[in-house]
């Protein structure tokens, strides 16, 4: 007999997804209005200190894929809780630890390209 314990830990595991989740497309719709905050800037200023507006399109980009990610780790993190607890239903958990390593490598790629985008928006 499967205790509700192990029920209620996919559950919170579940709920920390999507708290994931709301913070990824949270983060990603700021990222995309600042990129329009400056787009909007450059225009009012014509020539000053933002001369290619073009540049900060990246940006809107950016925060229109984290959004995107955001929406796709919820679909993922509804097929892990349901197939989660089938299989303890079934007596057949196996952890998972590739998603996890994932994640990491995403983040790390993330954190590369923000440092490159703020470096070249230093530099324009």
């Amino acid at each position: 007999m499967n205790s509700p314990q192990e029920y209620l830990a996919n559950e919170r595991t579940f709920l920390a997804w999507l708290r994931t989740c709301i913070a990824i497309i949270g983060l990603g719709f700021v990222v995309a209005r600042f990129g329009l905050f400056l787009q909007q800037f450059g225009i009012s200023i014509k020539n000053g200190t933002l001369t290619n507006i073009s540049t900060h399109y990246a940006s809107s980009s950016l925060g229109v894929a984290l959004v995107l990610v955001g929406m796709g780790l919820a679909i993922y993190a509804l097929k892990n809780y349901l197939h989660t607890n089938q299989a303890i239903e079934t007596g057949t958990y196996i952890p998972k630890n590739s998603i996890l390593y994932s994640a990491v490598v995403a983040l790390v790629i993330f954190g590369v390209v923000i440092v490159a985008y703020l470096i070249f928006l230093s530099n324009a």
